[in-house]
């Protein structure tokens, strides 16, 4: 099935609305919106969400959407805002419940709800801004770079690329670059950018590319100053080092790159800076990980083991460096612990998700918490009177 976009989905609803009603009809069972966003209004959110994502096809959602949610916006003027707020949460949420399966059809409805927040406000408001955290989270799971920055982007020390758009009619969303527009001082949504560049250059080592200093036959001036794509990251991330709230994310990434170009030393000098400023312990967590693993590189198998053992201090039973420190046991003739400690961690259910596995995909490790923050930041209202048919 072809996915149409947001704006043939507004003709479509309007005209049909506007003639004998849309019909709302999903196989089997109607598409109530408004009493969803009520629900979610009254702070039942939780179920208003798990209601939504139940449903089977979510075509019938998508075009509800985007008629009804101006008018039950507007249905309370003297709280527009928390209803806008609270459109806008509802949807990210359903994407998260749904991003699995769901993301390319529900993308297009949130870059659509951000233009209704910017044309809102002149001055962006603190909803917004937890709202765009948000958002990028869930993009980070997609990997979506282009959504994020459009077709042709660049890190911000680079020229802006003056290539024409190949689809001018349908260009890509850019929507982290909206939030940087809104918030240009935010340092999460400039970590994010670069973060959101990387993708499809962080996983791969640099081929047949060496660094000036390495042994190398000579090679044409023109080709010796070409820097890997990497090492452009690293450059954009230098200066986020320096801004506390993001110091920590900002090395690892370093150490990312770093590791991905072979550069073992300075990876590991960069997690180590990393564990030292790191603000939170999901970011420790990574460092120390990525340090064991990068230690391991440099057949520094026990200092390896010691950077695992206090990943899990950190975050006990964490399945990266519990798989990664009893591999070590394993090969060292420690055979029983580390059989002991596999058994312990996958006969049970985590308790929240791995860091260190998600890091390939942004910030979407921190969605419970960033959700949360959202949530908060939704204005209050009045109490919403329950409808008979919820």
């Amino acid at each position: 099935m072809h996915r149409l976009p947001v704006i043939v989905l507004l003709a479509v609803s309007l005209l049909v609305g506007g003639g004998m009603g849309l019909s709302a009809q999903a196989p089997g069972s109607p598409v109530d919106l408004k009493a969803l966003l009520d629900q979610y209004l009254r702070g039942d959110r939780d179920a208003a969400v798990a209601k939504a994502a139940a449903m089977a096809d979510l075509g019938p959602l998508r075009l509800r959407f985007v008629q009804d949610t101006p008018a039950w916006t507007a249905a309370d003027p003297t709280h527009a805002d928390a209803r806008r707020a609270v459109v806008s949460a509802f949807l990210l949420e359903l994407t998260a419940a749904r991003l699995e399966s769901d993301w390319g059809r529900l993308s297009d409805l949130i870059e659509w709800q951000c233009v209704q927040l910017r044309a809102a406000h002149a001055t962006p408001t603190e909803f917004e801004r937890a709202w765009h955290a948000a958002s990028h989270a869930l993009a980070g799971r997609a990997r979506a770079r282009q959504w994020l920055l459009g077709e042709f982007a660049v890190l911000p020390h680079q020229k802006p690329s003056k290539a024409p758009p190949s689809d001018p009619q349908n260009p890509p969303a850019r929507h982290l670059m909206h939030a940087l527009e809104r918030f240009p001082d935010d340092p999460h949504f400039q970590l994010s950018r670069v973060v959101a560049w990387t993708w499809g250059r962080d996983n791969e080592p640099t081929r047949n590319l060496r660094r000036d200093t390495d042994e190398a036959p000579a090679r044409p001036p023109a080709i010796r100053r070409r820097l890997p794509s990497q090492l452009e990251a690293v450059i954009a991330l230098e200066p986020l080092t320096k801004i506390e709230a993001v110091a920590g994310d900002a090395f690892v990434r370093i150490g990312v790159m770093q590791f991905v170009v072979r550069d073992y030393a300075a990876a590991l000098t960069a997690y180590e800076q990393a564990q030292r400023v790191a603000t939170d312990p999901a970011t420790a967590f990574v460092a120390f990980v990525n340090a064991g693993r990068t230690l391991e590189a440099l057949q520094r198998k026990d200092d390896a083991a010691r950077a695992y053992a206090r990943a899990l201090e950190i975050v006990p039973d964490a399945e990266s460096a519990t798989i990664a420190l009893a591999s070590l046991h394993f090969a060292g003739d420690r055979r029983d612990e580390a059989v002991t400690m596999i058994d312990r961690v996958f006969n049970r259910r985590p308790a929240s998700p791995d860091p260190a596995r998600l890091i390939p995909y942004g910030n979407f490790f921190r969605w419970p918490a960033l959700k949360s923050t959202m949530r908060s930041a939704i204005p209050s209202t009045p109490p919403v009177p329950k409808r008979d048919a919820e």
